[in-house]
């Protein structure tokens, strides 16, 4: 057992591992009446390859990650998540471009649900006719999305923005590579991805960790070792973008726009620089762009903009981008505005105190979200893929400076971008 103290943050951090395989995690908070616990493993929708144990190389079809965190929830048939709530969990999952997590919350029985947590996840129970069943959930899921517009503008974006990216397909795959997901695939993919070596389970609460250690060293039982292994996405993305504009009907209100800014990361870097890069991209995006800056005021007062205005700022190591987007009655003027923006940023002024007071108040979001157990525990496994302690990027923060601000400002290449405008569709009788 490892024990971390970080007392700038009054945290205490806990370390195992079960039978020296799978990493179990647990951040101590005093007093708290409820645990809340990820389990996770680094497959998610960009990940379609795998090796067999005789070195052979194999690609399954796309959205293999969604349906697999399906048919961990399934038993015999039966939806594992009502025996959670029998014993007083809320049990759930989601699947991201870069892993697939699963989660509960509870109050009490909290040791013998990570118990049923760790069966479903390394022991899932495939079957022909499972399989084939969930095909027409997961098909109902995926028309539920397409018919969301915003997360069709987001997705055609993705796709004008990469040109070979697997950042491309729909996480839930298309219609054509659902049906074509074999009980094979699924099961091969679980072999390569879902190894104890490879997946993280982080538990927050005020629970002993010895006790926890203990209790599942006793009874946890985690499946033996595959040689199967899991082969990185494809890496080979160009600079320039696969189409800089669109303009499309949805179903919408109010006309939407967003405009996607492609910076691709530098190959080899190492973690510790790529996160540093990811935290000074969004001070400097929240700065020059932010709603405290010159930009969004002028775009504000002329009703350019309204509250749904936003920003988010990807770089992972494969792939990087800043979102930037709005509904607006006025969709060029929005487009024209965060273009000449864009433009200036090699030539950005940037003062001390806006630089400090935009630091600072990155490092106090991720502060306060230490009190929050969900968020804790999102971030801290969010960064421990990386062998990163969530702790340890808050002092990354604060060594940022603003050279490095001005610098990423100059390398940030705006013509590489694209734009996705979604207007409302034209009804009969419209004029």
């Amino acid at each position: 057992m490892k024990k971390t103290q970080y007392k700038t943050f009054h945290e205490t951090v806990y370390h195992f591992q079960l039978q020296g395989r799978l990493d179990v995690y647990l951040i101590k908070k005093p007093d708290f009446s409820k645990t809340y616990v990820t389990l996770s493993a680094p497959l998610g929708s960009i990940h379609r390859r795998y090796k067999d144990g005789e070195g052979t190389l194999h690609e399954v079809p796309a959205g293999a990650a969604h349906f697999l965190e399906h048919k961990i929830f399934e038993r015999d048939g039966k939806d594992i998540s009502e025996d959670f709530s029998m014993d007083e969990a809320q049990i759930n999952a989601f699947t991201e471009h870069h892993r697939t997590t699963y989660l509960f919350s509870a109050t009490n029985h909290v040791l013998s649900n990570v118990e049923r947590l760790f069966k479903a996840f390394f022991f899932p129970d495939f079957t022909d006719k499972g399989v084939e069943k969930e095909k027409n959930i997961i098909a109902e899921e995926l028309n539920m999305h397409l018919d969301d517009p915003y997360y069709e503008q987001y997705h055609r974006l993705m796709r004008n923005l990469y040109q070979n990216h697997p950042l491309r397909e729909d996480i839930l795959g298309t219609k054509e590579s659902i049906g074509a997901l074999r009980k094979e695939h699924l099961k091969a993919m679980h072999e390569a991805y879902y190894q104890p070596e490879k997946a993280t389970c982080v538990i927050v609460g005020d629970l002993d960790a010895y006790r926890v250690k203990a209790h599942l060293t006793e009874n946890a039982v985690l499946p033996e070792k595959t040689f199967s292994e899991p082969v990185p996405h494809f890496l080979g993305e160009p600079a320039n973008v696969q189409k800089e504009r669109e303009v499309a009907e949805l179903d919408l209100l109010m006309p939407s726009v967003l405009i996607g800014v492609k910076f691709l990361p530098e190959m080899h870097m190492d973690i510790k620089s790529r996160i540093r890069e990811r935290l000074s991209l969004s001070i400097l995006m929240s700065l020059l762009l932010g709603k405290s800056s010159d930009v969004f005021e002028r775009m504000m007062e002329s009703g350019v903009i309204n509250d749904t205005y936003g920003l988010d700022v990807a770089v992972e190591d494969t792939y990087s981008h800043v979102l930037i987007g709005t509904e607006t009655e006025k969709p060029e003027a929005f487009e024209a505005s965060i273009l000449e923006a864009l433009k200036k940023f090699p030539e950005a002024k940037i003062t001390d105190a806006d630089f400090r007071r935009i630091k600072n108040n990155l490092i106090g979001s991720f502060i306060h979200g230490l009190d929050s157990l969900e968020a804790l525990a999102h971030q801290f496994t969010e960064y421990i893929q990386y062998d990163i302690v969530f702790f340890d990027v808050l002092e990354i923060a604060q060594s940022i400076t603003k050279e490095e601000i001005l610098s990423l400002a100059k390398r940030l290449d705006t013509s590489k971008l694209s734009r996705f405008i979604a207007m409302p569709q034209t009804k009969q009788g419209d004029v």
